[in-house]
């Protein structure tokens, strides 16, 4: 399997071995985030941003759904024009399917609207990542984005150029959208300087976790997001069954028609990583990032010595 070998192998989707490698054991300082009453996020806004039709889906999307429960208006950013993630469909058939899969995966999720930046699959190290950067800072500033999910800029052996170079191009527009110098043509536009807030870093490989989420109210949610990426699915699946005949074994419930069959795989998937790391943290389901929140270190002096202006 090609960078979809999400299990750590093909046979890895039929045990979570594979998992115990990638994660650091759970330790102090990680946090449980639960699902919270009512809408306490209300008026805010979230960007999951990958280079991916199916990252988000697979890393969280758990975690999306609940925001968006709890108040927030999302937005979904893909930076590469997944081009090459099909079986056996041409790059132009390829990107057109993962277009129309796109569609319904806005409809599964909740988010309200896609931004497709279009750079070839494989190929973003060949992107000025300043350019991308700028782009981002755009969108932060026009969508006023609080909170954005992606890939972990500084997760440990990464190989998908497409993954690091999205990443790295996010934590820099994060804070450079709140400043005035940078790109300040933007405020002739009527926009205004704005920083992102919370990041939730996911990876492949280990990182750093400290904040884990409680995804068990959102698994269904998260399996529809899952099954709207039909395409790449199907990819995964035809590999995994071509790996397994190699060795003389078949898997008979990915052998039937498409659609039952990405059911069971994504059912499995879920299963396979988010129970996993679940029942590392006391949960049925869980979703572990490395979580970068608001400054806080001056709200005790603002507190302190803070006046009414007059």
């Amino acid at each position: 399997m090609e960078r979809r070998d999400f299990f750590g192998g093909a046979l890895g989707f039929l045990g979570a071995s594979a998992l115990s490698a990638q994660t650091p054991p759970s330790g102090a300082g990680v946090f449980v985030e639960r699902e919270a009453a009512g809408e306490p996020h209300k008026g805010k806004a979230l960007a999951l941003i990958t280079p991916h039709l199916d990252d988000g889906p697979f890393f969280a999307c758990g975690t999306v759904a609940k925001l968006l429960k709890e108040g927030y208006t999302g937005y979904f950013i893909r930076t590469s024009n997944d081009e090459k993630d099909s079986y056996d469909l041409t790059p132009g058939e390829t990107v057109a399917a993962n277009e129309r899969d796109t569609r319904e995966f806005l409809k599964a999720s909740g988010l309200r609207q896609a931004f497709d930046f279009g750079y070839r699959n494989h190929r973003m190290d060949d992107v000025a990542r300043t350019e991308i950067r700028a782009r981002l800072i755009f969108l932060f500033r026009l969508l006023k984005v609080d909170t954005v999910f992606s890939y972990d800029p500084w997760g440990h052996y990464e190989e998908n150029p497409d993954h690091y170079i999205t990443a790295q191009a996010v934590e820099a527009a994060c804070w450079m959208a709140g400043g005035r110098l940078d790109m300040p043509e933007h405020f002739a536009a009527g926009l205004q300087p704005h920083s992102v807030q919370e990041k939730y870093y996911f990876a492949r490989g280990p990182q750093l976790v400290n904040r884990v989420v409680d995804i068990g109210p959102t698994r269904e949610a998260k399996l529809a997001c899952l099954r709207a990426c039909r395409t790449m699915m199907t990819h995964m699946i035809k590999d995994l069954n071509a790996s397994v005949a190699e060795r003389h074994l078949r898997l008979p419930a990915l052998a039937g028609d498409e659609t039952s069959a990405i059911a069971e795989f994504t059912k499995v998937a879920v299963e396979n990583r988010d129970g996993a790391v679940g029942r590392k943290h006391g949960l049925d389901y869980g979703e572990e990032f490395h979580y970068i929140g608001p400054d806080r270190s001056l709200d005790e002096y603002i507190s302190r010595n803070a006046v009414p202006q007059p």
